[in-house]
Order: structure tokens, then C-alpha cells, then sequence
């Protein structure tokens, strides 16, 4: 008989697995089932340690130290020119007139509405009948007669002091200060430290600097202002070159802001005084409040404090107050550290040193430039355009659809993973078992293949006669 396998045997395709839930009680202290497919595939190989490509911290004794970098070595200096500014083309008024005409000065035609009608509103309409009603407020409600409870506590009375206020606080009499030894300064000594050597002030600049006399600057004469003989017009370059804009104003639909006037008698009848009718009309209720009558009998004003409450006798709390303590006539020391330590050093403010006078070179200036000596100018040719042409490819043969995936494409099998028709009729394995580590085990199903008999004569001529192959 074939071994029985579970899901996790049978499954092709590694997405059907056993729940693995221990059902044995005695082995359910050894943790989750140790089957998986991890231990199966895997091989452990063999791991040495990696090589260590650090280099060792060891100081290298002797040899010459060499200044030469990458840098130094490899640099080259290359001359330097200055950059390209392109110059703007003069601006060239084209010829010809702008024509002004729009299509909506040619398409629009002109529309005249009447004017919007004014829609009059009913007003509020009153009700005629009065309004009969009493809340329930009005009805039950009674108002009683409240007089002030009388205090039955202890009252404080306060008594303003008939001394005379001195304008020292709790704080100035009760305060006892504590005098305290100065302590001994770490500070070092601020004193300067003296020395009779003549003090070297040659430096670099004074033992190389060499003073060249400076040229005269050369100025160069100014031209005299020449006024032009032409008669001054007025005119601008706006004023010369506008021409106004081409075609015939537009028309204003601004009413004229003239007053009307007329002989005739001015007409008052408007539609209200014609169609105005006047109603009947009654002035508004307004309720009447009723007197006040006070409720018959007196309040009974005894509670249950009043009642029961006993005055017990309470002293009143006594302050904690310290006793004062009498201020001291002794004059105040006002010696501190920085007072008996501070010397007070006499310092000159350092002078700036004087900058040698300048001498203007005496050669003339020949009024050329090195970008004018130097500057060639190039003829500038248009860039040519590698920008696609957006119109689609047009063809009025045939479209060709035949790919090579089409052709060379063979259709392969799908293969059926067993594990997920394993519950189905189909399937080739039936449920046997379920172990105690929670593998569902199921059995291959064996058919019985039945050999065939070779038939005998008498078989063979009755088939024959019944037309039977």
C-alpha cells in the first residue's frame, strides 16, 4: 500500500499548507510542529570568518615628507577669456497699418431691453380677532413675601489701629542680617608683567614691501556744449509716429444728462394714489397685566438650621506672628570683592596706520579697449529644429497585425496543483487521518484495472449477427 502524505507533501505550488494544531496532549509542551519546508530545501554551508581589509594603525618611522598632492600635479592653468554677451538686434518698425477691426465689432449687433418691472409685496396681514388666554404661569404661580434671614454667625468687627503707621514692613523689623567674612580670592593677579628687551615690531611687510611712484592720472577734456541751429518743433516720437485708431468711434448709450423740460402741468397720479383703497384698521391688543394682591396669612420662616443649630464658644484664631526684632543703628559696610580687587588701568587706543598718498599714472590713454582689440565677431546661424512633425502616419493599405508573440507563442499546459481539488471528487487522494502534530494525511486512491478476455467463436458470430462491431 502507497505512504500516506499531507497537504504540505502534496501541494505543487507552495500556497496550501496544514494548520499544524498539536491534537496530542502530551506532546503540546514541545512547541509548534518542526515541519516546514525551511528545514526541508535548506543546506547549511559551511561560513569562515572574513578577511579583515582594515590597514593596521602603526606609525611609519623615517623617510622625507612629500608635499606633492593629485591636485599640484595633475593642475594646469588654462588661459581664461571673458564670456559671451549677446547683443540685442536693433528693433525694425515693420511697414504697413494695424488693422483694428475685430469680429466682434463686425458680428455684434445691438439689443435694447425694457427695463425691469418693480414686483410689489402684500403687507403683513392682522389678524382681526383679540387673543383670549391664560398661561399657566399667571395661574399658578403665588408670590410670597421674602424677607432677609438674620445672621447667626460671628461677626468680625474690624477696628482700623490708632498708631501712627511708621512705613516699615513685617519683612524690614523681623529681618536679622547675618554678616558674613569676605571670602579669599582665586583670582590671579591683574598686575602687568614688565620686561626691559626692546619690543621687535619687524614683520614681513616692512622688510619686503618696496614704495612705487604712481603715474599721474591721465583726464581726458571734456567737449564743449554745442547747441543746434534746427528750430525746436515739439513734437515726440508718439506724437510723430500715432496715427489714432482706424474707424469710426462707437456710439454712447449714455442718456443725455440734460433736464427735462416741458410747459405742460406736472401729472401726480401715480398708481398708488389711483388704485389705494383705505381699510378699516383697529389698533393692536395688548394684554393687560392684574394687580398684585398679597396671598393671605404670613411665612413660616423657621428652618432647620435655625431649629437645631446650638452657638458654641469659639475663640478667634490667634496669628503666628514672630516677635519683631528692634533694628539695628550699626552703619552698613558696602566693602565687596570688586571693590577692594578692581585696579583701574590707563589704555591708549591703538592708532591706524597711515596709508602711503597716491600718484596718478602720467602715460595718456589711447581709448582702446582689450574687448574691443581682442573681440572677433561671428556670423550667427539659426539653430536647426530635430522637433518632430505631429502629423499621424496616414497608409491606405492593409493593417498588418501578425507580431512575433503570435507566432512563436506556444500555449502551455496549466498544471493543476492536487492540494486544491484535494476535498473535491475529482481529486486522487481521499482523508485517512489527522496525526497529533495537526498534519492532515490523506491516501492515494488505487483503481483496479480489469485485463481483457479474448472472446470466444461462438461470441464473435452472435455479435456479427446482431450488427455489433
Amino acid at each position: 500500500m502507497a505512504s500516506k502524505r499531507c497537504i504540505c507533501e502534496i501541494c505543487t505550488c507552495g500556497r496550501h499548507k496544514c494548520p499544524h494544531n498539536p491534537t496530542n496532549h502530551l506532546s503540546q509542551g514541545e512547541g509548534p510542529c518542526r515541519l516546514t519546508e525551511y528545514k526541508n530545501v535548506y543546506k547549511p554551508h559551511p561560513l569562515g570568518m572574513r578577511e579583515n581589509f582594515k590597514p593596521n594603525q602603526q606609525p611609519i618611522h623615517g623617510g622625507e615628507f612629500q608635499d606633492k598632492t593629485t591636485q599640484r600635479t595633475d593642475y594646469h592653468a588654462h588661459p581664461l577669456e571673458r564670456p559671451f554677451v549677446h547683443k540685442h538686434d536693433q528693433y525694425v518698425k515693420p511697414q504697413g497699418d494695424m488693422e483694428n477691426m475685430t469680429s466682434y465689432k463686425q458680428e455684434y449687433v445691438e439689443k435694447h431691453a425694457p427695463p425691469a418691472k418693480a414686483i410689489r409685496n402684500d403687507g403683513q396681514r392682522m389678524i382681526p380677532a383679540k387673543f383670549e388666554g391664560e398661561p399657566t404661569y399667571r395661574s399658578d404661580y403665588k408670590k410670597w413675601d421674602g424677607s432677609r434671614p438674620q445672621p447667626y454667625g460671628m461677626q468680625a468687627a474690624w477696628e482700623p489701629p490708632k498708631s501712627k503707621f511708621e512705613g516699615q514692613t513685617t519683612f524690614q523689623t523681623d529681618y536679622r542680617s547675618k554678616e558674613l567674612a569676605p571670602r579669599q580670592s582665586f583670582k590671579p593677579s591683574d598686575a602687568a608683567k614688565m620686561s626691559d628687551t626692546p619690543f621687535e615690531d619687524r614683520t614681513s611687510h616692512r622688510d619686503a614691501y618696496i614704495q612705487h611712484a604712481m603715474p599721474a592720472r591721465y583726464q581726458r577734456e571734456r567737449e564743449q556744449y554745442r547747441p543746434t541751429e534746427a528750430q525746436f518743433d515739439g513734437l515726440s516720437t508718439f506724437r510723430r509716429d500715432y496715427k489714432g485708431a482706424l474707424g469710426e468711434h462707437t456710439a454712447s448709450f449714455k442718456p443725455a444728462g440734460q433736464a427735462f423740460q416741458s410747459e405742460a402741468p406736472f401729472e401726480d397720479s401715480t398708481t398708488n394714489r389711483h388704485d389705494f383703497k383705505k381699510w378699516p384698521m383697529e389698533r393692536p391688543f395688548v394684554h393687560a397685566h392684574e394687580p398684585y394682591q398679597k396671598p393671605a396669612g404670613e411665612m413660616e420662616m423657621s428652618t432647620t438650621h435655625k431649629s437645631t443649630y446650638r452657638e458654641m464658644p469659639i475663640d478667634r484664631v490667634v496669628a503666628r506672628r514672630p516677635a519683631s526684632v528692634k533694628q539695628s543703628s550699626a552703619p552698613f559696610d558696602g566693602t565687596t570683592n570688586y571693590n577692594s580687587d578692581y585696579r583701574k588701568w590707563n589704555g591708549e587706543r591703538a592708532q591706524a596706520p597711515r596709508q602711503p598718498d597716491y600718484i596718478p599714472n602720467n602715460a595718456p590713454f589711447e581709448g582702446n579697449s582689450t574687448y574691443k582689440g581682442h573681440y572677433v565677431p561671428h556670423q550667427m546661424q539659426p539653430v536647426h529644429s530635430f522637433r518632430p512633425d505631429n502629423n499621424g502616419f496616414r497608409s491606405d493599405a492593409q493593417f498588418d497585425d501578425h507580431t512575433m508573440y503570435r507566432q512563436d507563442y506556444t500555449a502551455k499546459p496549466i498544471e493543476v496543483c492536487e492540494a486544491a481539488v484535494i476535498d473535491k471528487p475529482t481529486s486522487r487522494f481521499r482523508f485517512a487521518e489527522l496525526d497529533n502534530r495537526g498534519h492532515r494525511q490523506y491516501a492515494p486512491i488505487q483503481t483496479t484495472i480489469t485485463p481483457l478476455q479474448p472472446r470466444s467463436p461462438m461470441q464473435s458470430q452472435q455479435r456479427l449477427a446482431l450488427g455489433v462491431a
